[in-house]
C-alpha cells in the first residue's frame, strides 16, 4: 500500500470536488492537519472514516487504496490487493503494537528493579559496593570525613572495627556482624529506646529511630542508658554503608 500515491490521489479527488483542506476537514469532523498529512503521504486516514471520505471524494474504497481511478474491469483484482495489503497491514501493525507492548514492560521492569534495588540499600538490606569497607580510616587524611574515634569501637569488640568508604565515610568493616553484635551485647539500651518511644524491635527497617531517639533516653538505670546512647553512637556509623 503506497500511502505517497493515495495521498497525492485524495488531494486530486479533493480539488476535483472543489473543496478545500479546511472544508474537508469540517465535513469529517477532523482537523486540517490531519488532512495535510493523508496528502503528503504521512498517514492513512482512519478506517471509521473511509467510507464518509470516499462519498465525499466520490470515489470508491478500492480507488483509495489503489491511489488511482479504476476500470470496471480492473476494480476485482485491485479488491483482492486491497484486501492483501489491510491484511499486511494490519499484521504490520500488530507486530509494531506487541514490539512496542514488549518494550515497555521490559523498561517498567527495569525500573521497578532500579527502584527495589535503592529502596533495599536504604533499608539495609544490600550493600551499595561504593558504600562497603575500602580502606583505613585516618583522621584528616585524604578525603575522609568526621573524626570518629574507631578505635574506642574496635576496644569494644573486634566485631565494631571501623574503616572508610569510597567517600571517606566511617563504615563497620563488616555492617551485618556489627549489628548482630549490638542486638547481643547491648540489649537493654535497645529495649529501653523501644519502650520508651514505642518502636517495633530494632531492624534494617527502622535502624534511624533507634539512633536518634538513644540519645534522648530519661528512663531506665545508668548502664541501660549508656547502652542507649551507644547504639545510637553505632547507628551514626552503621548508616554510612547504606546511604
Amino acid at each position: 500500500m503506497n500511502q505517497e500515491k493515495i495521498g497525492n490521489f485524495i488531494a486530486q479527488s479533493r480539488k476535483k470536488v472543489n473543496l478545500t483542506q479546511e472544508e474537508l476537514a469540517e465535513k469529517l469532523g477532523i482537523s486540517k492537519n490531519a488532512v495535510s498529512k493523508w496528502e503528503r503521504g504521512l498517514n492513512l486516514p482512519d478506517v471509521s472514516i473511509m467510507e464518509e471520505l470516499c462519498a465525499i471524494l466520490k470515489i470508491s474504497l478500492n480507488e483509495l487504496f489503489a491511489g488511482e481511478k479504476l476500470k470496471d474491469s480492473e476494480i476485482k483484482k485491485q479488491s483482492e490487493i486491497n484486501l492483501l495489503d489491510v491484511l499486511k497491514l494490519n499484521y504490520l501493525k500488530e507486530k509494531k503494537y506487541k514490539l512496542l507492548s514488549i518494550f515497555i514492560i521490559i523498561l517498567v521492569f527495569i525500573i521497578i528493579m532500579i527502584l527495589t534495588r535503592i529502596v533495599l540499600i536504604k533499608c539495609g538490606y544490600i550493600m551499595d559496593n561504593n558504600l562497603n569497607y575500602s580502606k583505613v580510616y585516618i583522621v584528616n587524611e585524604g578525603n575522609i570525613k568526621g573524626n570518629v574515634d574507631i578505635n574506642s569501637f574496635g576496644r569494644i569488640n573486634i566485631d565494631f572495627d571501623i574503616g572508610a568508604n569510597k567517600y571517606g565515610k566511617a563504615v563497620f568493616k563488616n555492617p551485618d556482624k556489627a549489628m548482630k553484635r549490638l542486638k547481643k551485647d547491648y540489649k537493654q539500651g535497645i529495649k529501653l529506646i523501644q519502650k520508651e518511644y514505642q518502636l517495633l524491635p530494632l531492624s534494617n527497617f527502622n535502624y534511624k529511630s533507634y539512633g536518634i531517639y538513644g540519645w534522648q533516653v530519661t528512663n531506665g538505670t545508668k548502664e541501660e542508658q549508656e547502652q542507649a546512647r551507644f547504639v545510637s553512637r553505632f547507628m551514626d556509623i552503621y548508616e554510612n554503608s547504606f546511604n
